[in-house]
């Protein structure tokens, strides 16, 4: 299993009691998808839902959503809800989780009873039917008021159910209750109407007895509903989340890896995130790398593209795809080994194409490690991949491989391509030999490079080799720090730069111009600087798009949600790609959607 996906809604304010998704990898960190808005509207019943709850039936290759029939924000108040409610459930299905049915109701509140809330379904394996359970207010014979209770219903359809019948009752109303299996056992989790606390059980059959489990952690907690749980990807881990409602601080995880023991741990906040939409009651499912990916690819933001950490993208776009070659990130001093390609035709969303290289192996006999900031070019018919590694006494050097096709494979140089001890030799100024780029024009291709000051030399026809005496230090960057790219337009040269330390938050590219490609460079201000989360921008290509005046820019910035990556961002960090636009000076600026 790869991931999470959350069903919600928000709160009682305009469309803030429809269907939204979230996406997690790890069920603590949460992105809001489709641009924070609802992916789901109901139009019918109350024309509102909350308390959504998702479910996979594997027989039929089908999901259902289910949700409560309601609008608090309509104005009738929580007592006309309860006493005069709709009586029906809401329901979508899809074959994809992405494409929905049109949402149709089914009434499966008692006659007289005064609500259906909070419905949730489960797999019951010896009916082969799914057993759905809901709070619903009715007042029995004897009774001087009504009462929350959960009742229960079967269904193998989710349009035809039994006649309900009553599944829990507590002294007082008991409504929001969510059941998992472990350890074989049903534990039932419920909210109690007395106090605003969580109640578990356990027992042996969905519908059989339950006994209740002793837990001070969930005694200590009042003010709080909706409690649904989920195993997290180690497999061993439960997660508990409860919404705070009382305080409104939305949800709280809380883990244990023994649900029998009532023994919870209670994350700080600095341990999760649910994302900017504040989440209201709903339900979590499991998602394997194909439902993760589908559901990215069709709601997900516009960036990061590629999933996972990686930094120091090249862009380029060869016979009507794009490929990005980035560093792989998520390494304590940038000390990842391996280089992968990734492909797309929209430049959006990205395919990975499997490693190319491996520094740490025999394929580069010259590198013991450190695989930073590769670039690609093509000439004919071959494709020629730069990138820096350390040698074997630790100091970064700029190598170059060989392949027939942007996937590779790429066969490596024996000796690196160039050295800090080559750069002494020939006088030119610099702190590290890293960071190459590639520019074209014509026949003629060059390498850009360099940390603390930058340098460009041409490479011969090979492409395996320098014409020495073309190397030289460009003049003129204003506070270069490394990643320096070029590219041409209407016969001006336009140099970019990144500057600061990839550590920080202040990370950014500057720019300028210039009329010769070996400069001085006359500087124009900042190309692409923080903005909200987009924190520690750089380390940027430009892909400029064939037989058009569109250009792209991909960069790095932290990986996001940034509270996940508190310690360590200059090591997290995730690739993203803009627009990079020219106005009528042929000033260069980076439109605004992330």
């Amino acid at each position: 299993m790869s991931g999470y996906l959350f069903v919600h809604f928000t709160g009682e304010h305009k469309d803030g009691e429809q269907i939204y998704f979230a996406l997690s990898k790890d069920g603590l960190f949460w992105k809001d998808l489709n641009s924070g808005k609802p992916v789901l509207y109901s139009k019918i019943g109350e024309k509102g839902v909350r308390d959504p709850f998702l479910v996979r039936d594997p027989k039929k290759k089908k999901y259902y959503l289910i949700a409560t029939d309601l609008r608090i924000e309509a104005g009738k108040g929580w007592d006309a809800a309860q006493r005069k409610g709709s009586r029906d459930l809401i329901v979508w299905e899809s074959e994809d989780l992405v494409h929905w049915s049109k949402e149709r109701s089914c009434r499966v509140g008692l006659q007289g009873a005064g609500c259906v809330w909070a419905p949730e379904a489960v797999y019951d394996e010896h009916k082969e039917a799914f057993f759905v359970f809901y709070s619903s207010r009715v007042k029995l014979p004897g009774e001087a008021d009504s009462k929350q209770r959960i009742y229960g219903t079967y269904t193998d359809d989710f349009r035809e159910f039994t006649e309900p019948f009553i599944y829990m009752e507590r002294e007082n109303h008991v409504i929001d209750t969510t059941i998992v299996y472990a350890q074989d056992c049903y534990y039932r989790f419920s909210k109690d109407e007395t106090n605003s606390r969580i109640l578990l059980e356990k027992g042996r059959e969905i519908n059989g007895a339950f006994e209740k489990v002793e837990s001070k952690t969930l005694d200590e907690w009042k003010g709080v509903e909706g409690p649904e749980c989920y195993l997290l990807p180690d497999n061993r881990t439960w997660c508990l989340i409860i919404d705070q409602f009382q305080e409104g601080k939305g949800y709280l995880p809380l883990l244990t890896q023994n649900l029998a023991s009532g023994e919870f741990q209670v994350l700080s906040q600095e341990q999760y995130e649910f994302g900017k939409n504040k989440k209201r009651h709903g339900g979590v499912l499991r998602l394997n790398d194909e439902e993760y990916d589908r559901l990215w690819k069709a709601f997900g933001e516009d960036n990061p593209v590629i999933d996972g950490l990686y930094a120091d993208p090249d862009l380029s776009y060869f016979d009507g795809n794009f490929y990005l070659y980035p560093t792989t990130d998520g390494f304590a001093g940038w000390s990842g080994t391996t280089f992968s390609v990734f492909s797309s035709k929209d430049g959006k969303y990205f395919k990975n194409q499997g490693q190319i290289l491996d520094l740490a192996s025999k394929q580069v006999p010259w590198s013991i490690g450190a695989a930073w900031a590769p670039c690609i070019a093509q000439k004919n018919g071959k494709y020629y991949f730069y990138f820096c590694g350390k040698n074997k006494q630790g100091v970064s050097c700029i190598g170059a491989a060989l392949a027939d096709s942007p996937t590779g494979p790429f066969t490596a140089e024996k000796e690196p391509l160039l050295t800090m001890e080559f750069m002494h030799s020939k006088g030119i100024a610099m702190n590290q030999t890293i960071d190459p780029s590639i520019y074209t024009e014509g026949e003629d291709t060059y390498l850009l490079f360099g940390n603390g000051e930058p340098a460009i030399v041409k490479l011969s026809d090979d492409m395996l080799h320098i014409e020495e005496d073309t190397l030289v230090n460009l003049q003129g960057a204003f506070d270069f720090r490394e990643a320096i790219t070029v590219l041409k337009r209407n016969g001006r040269y336009y140099f970019s730069w990144s500057c600061d330390d990839t550590r920080s938050e202040e990370y950014h590219v500057n720019y300028g111009i210039s009329d010769s490609l070996y400069g001085p460079i006359q500087y124009e201000g900042v190309l692409l600087a923080k903005k909200e989360d987009s924190l520690g921008t750089g380390h940027h290509s430009i892909c400029h798009i064939p037989e058009s005046d569109r250009y792209l820019i991909a960069f790095h910035r932290f990986a996001t949600p940034v509270k996940k990556y508190a310690a360590g961002k200059g090591f997290n960090r995730e690739v993203c790609i803009r627009e990079l636009i020219f106005d009528s000076e042929g000033k260069m600026k980076v439109a605004d959607w992330m």
